[in-house]
């Protein structure tokens, strides 16, 4: 009977135990806004700097470091045309790395 209880607490331990850094998630970056253009990262390492770099189609470079919850908002005051792609590349010196494609907004 102990040992049953032991085991017991013992698992309820194991499955209330907080996931560790591996379930982080995916880096990813977005687009939220094209005016100004504003992109939204998350998913990096927490305090990780991380150099963003947009081509519209000109390349501009920001570097920002993650928050806590490895994300960070980062604003390019850019002129971006209505028939451009824009391209978004987020890389960290911890590895991470995340990637998006805004495809052009051209009217009919």
């Amino acid at each position: 009977m102990r040992l049953w209880f032991l085991v017991t607490v013992l698992l309820a331990a194991l499955i209330a135990m907080p996931v560790g850094v591996e379930a982080r998630a995916k880096p990813s970056v977005t687009v939220t806004r094209v005016v100004p253009l504003t992109v939204k990262g998350s998913g990096f390492h927490a305090g990780e700097r991380v150099r963003v770099v947009v081509r519209v189609p000109q390349v501009h470079r920001k570097t920002v470091t993650a928050g806590r919850r490895g994300r960070f908002l980062v604003i390019f005051r850019v002129a971006t045309a209505k028939c451009t792609t824009i391209e978004v590349v987020a890389t960290g010196n911890r590895g991470s790395r995340a990637t998006a494609t805004v495809p052009p907004t051209c009217g009919s």
